[in-house]
């Protein structure tokens, strides 16, 4: 036991310990909880971006393989290079139980000169579309995996300060508590005793 003198006001500070820890205890199980319940939500949402993303992915390649078919390979690269397209990614912050995740979205730009402008024809313009709806599912999903990594960093090091209480602060102060209460009770009963005996002496006299 720690080198504690086993008095009230110890016995005191230990109980208030253990209360604030307890407190403690079940403050951080309930965030845990829901991290967990939140970690699940965008694990969940990861898969559905990935599926969408595989999907756009396979249409852009079969876009991307019309295109060649109407204008050739040559043809593609020298009007794509003519194209000026302004996009922005903007990144903000979403809360969770002060935990920072972060959003991110794809911004289309107004300064967007399509590929008719150039007399491409209706293939290319599809295929910008394409490659413009691609960018859009990957900066959500960038966003959402920067999440889940945040997450699952944040669960783990919940869960050891969960641990930490329920193995080793609570078990140890009501040891301590229970240390300091049978000391007391024992000085308690042995100066009862020698009251008893002081008070025999005395009626004897």
């Amino acid at each position: 036991m720690p080198s504690l003198p086993p008095t009230k006001s110890t016995l005191l500070r230990v109980k208030k310990t253990l209360k604030f820890a307890s407190e403690g205890y079940d403050l951080l199980e309930r965030k845990r909880e829901f991290l967990v319940m939140e970690l699940v939500h965008h694990v969940n949402r990861v898969k559905i971006l990935e599926k969408e993303f595989l999907i756009k992915t396979r249409k852009l390649k079969k876009l991307y393989t019309s295109a060649l078919l109407s204008g050739g390979l040559i043809g593609l690269m020298e009007k794509g290079k003519r194209v000026e397209y302004d996009y922005e990614i903007e990144v903000k912050n979403h809360y969770v139980m002060g935990l920072a995740l972060p959003v991110v979205d794809y911004l289309q730009g107004e300064n967007n000169v399509p590929f008719a402008g150039f007399n491409a024809g209706p293939a290319l313009d599809k295929l910008a579309s394409a490659f413009r709806d691609l960018l859009k599912t990957l900066a959500e999903l960038a966003g959402v995996k920067t999440s889940v990594w945040h997450l699952a960093r944040e669960v783990k090091k919940t869960q050891r300060r969960v641990n930490a209480l329920d193995k080793i602060v609570i078990p140890d102060n009501r040891k301590l508590e229970k240390y300091i209460q049978n000391i007391l009770e024992e000085s308690e009963r042995e100066g009862f005793f020698v009251k008893k005996m002081i008070r025999k002496k005395k009626g004897r006299r």
